[in-house]
């Protein structure tokens, strides 16, 4: 279906696709449209195992966020009850996911295991690879799950990135400054698709109410980084099947019809390419790993090439989802925002090295495991540069190129079989 009532930064030829409603979506926890306020009190726990809140917290539900053409957006708030009083900074967690565990996507069907997402480190009340408001409300921070444009209840059709979410994010953080709990500091948060919304706002707005982002785990061209990588468009399968895993009332950018008809990079795909050295004012905390298939590239191009001075990169060990949510990671994010957002002069700026890299050393390797190594730039000035060749018939690598032609074969469902020859 092509749409020709939309954003002035979109061709004439974009695609929808129509989204299945909420209460019709076979998979997403849909449980109602009800606006209003409770309290949450101090020890609630949302079910037998997650983590309880450690303070008294007002949920804030459905609650509208009003966008310059007149869409609303609906969002989930936590506060501390408290901040009626005193007043809090705000962290928006940006996605199509589904506002407050509501979303198709859920740690307990993502992966085995919960994805080593422990169940007793998350209440429920999170957005999907967004932080967890039982344990930042006790830290004296607002969270907010809001629904980005054309999901859940909110109105309008949904979008992948661009300058149409840009806008959106910036009517939000324009609202939440203005709210009489929030201190006026804004900022944002999550992995992913929360981390790409982040640095797609920064690289075309900027709001002085921003004061700190935290793009952990982010692609920064989506076409490159996912659905083109290599100039090989991927299986159009898999972007259908990610768009089948959002709900909302209206329809949906159809990227892989997009792609079907744009397979190679051009404007389109540049409209969704995310510049990130127009990042030059709000400060950056990046999270990186060599694991990711989507996010590392990404993930160090943005802080290579982000002009902003205040910027600081941590490259971790573990799966991203299991990161958000250790004890170690959040105390540290704290100390973060607490320097931006609270105005604590806590020594973020001195205390923390630029880079802090993390290189795993696996079974048999010569290479040790390192953790956080401190370091001043990246890449590292003092790299050295090899190449490496495959000699398939010692299955090892080799500074010099192997003397005789062999090849080498395993069946892709055994870990030990091989062939050499």
């Amino acid at each position: 279906m092509t749409d020709t009532s939309q954003h002035p930064s979109f061709p004439p030829d974009m695609e929808y696709i129509q989204l299945i409603p909420p209460e019709q979506h076979p998979m997403f926890h849909y449980n109602g449209f009800k606006p209003g306020t409770t309290v949450l009190l101090k020890g609630h726990s949302k079910s037998p195992g997650r983590k309880p809140f450690s303070v008294d917290t007002v949920y804030e539900r459905d609650t509208s966020v009003p966008m310059r053409d007149g869409v609303q957006l609906y969002t989930d708030v936590f506060r501390p009850k408290d901040s009626e009083t005193h007043t809090v900074p705000a962290i928006i967690l940006w996605s199509p996911y589904g506002k407050t565990g509501t979303g198709v996507q859920q740690y307990d069907s993502m992966g085995p295991f919960r994805c080593g997402v422990a169940l007793d480190s998350t209440s429920g009340y999170e957005k999907f690879e967004g932080l967890c408001p039982a344990e930042w409300c006790g830290r004296g921070y607002a969270i907010v799950n809001i629904d980005a444009r054309g999901i859940g209840m909110s109105g309008g059709n949904m979008t992948f990135w661009g300058q149409q979410e840009a806008e959106d994010i910036y009517d939000t953080i324009d609202w939440l400054s203005k709210q009489p709990w929030c201190n006026g500091a804004v900022a944002m948060a999550g992995n992913s698709w929360l981390a790409v919304a982040q640095i797609n706002f920064a690289s075309r707005l900027s709001h002085p109410a921003l004061k700190a982002l935290a793009p952990w785990e982010a692609m920064n061209d989506p076409y490159r980084d996912n659905i083109g990588r290599g100039g090989v468009p991927t299986d159009p399968g898999f972007l259908m099947m990610m768009l089948h895993g959002f709900s909302g009332s209206n329809r949906a950018e159809n990227i892989a019809a997009m792609l079907q008809k744009r397979p190679l990079f051009d404007a389109y795909w540049e409209s969704k390419r995310i510049k990130v050295e127009e990042i030059d004012k709000v400060p950056l905390y990046l999270l990186a790993s060599y694991s990711s298939a989507f996010h590392s590239r990404g993930s160090f191009d943005t802080f290579r090439r982000a002009k902003t001075e205040q910027k600081w990169l941590r490259v971790h060990p573990f799966q991203e989802w299991y990161d958000l949510y250790s004890q170690e990671a959040t105390d540290d994010l704290q100390r973060y925002f607490d320097r931006f957002c609270k105005g604590i002069a806590n020594g973020w700026e001195n205390d923390t090295p630029p880079i802090r890299l993390t290189v795993l050393g696996f079974h048999g390797s010569p290479a040790k495991t390192i953790i956080n190594r401190p370091e001043l730039e990246y890449p590292l000035a003092r790299q050295k540069l090899r190449t490496y060749y495959l000699d398939a018939s010692t299955k090892s690598l080799k500074l010099d190129p192997p003397q005789n032609l062999t090849t080498a074969s395993h069946e892709s469902h055994d870990l030990t079989a091989c062939t050499v020859r």
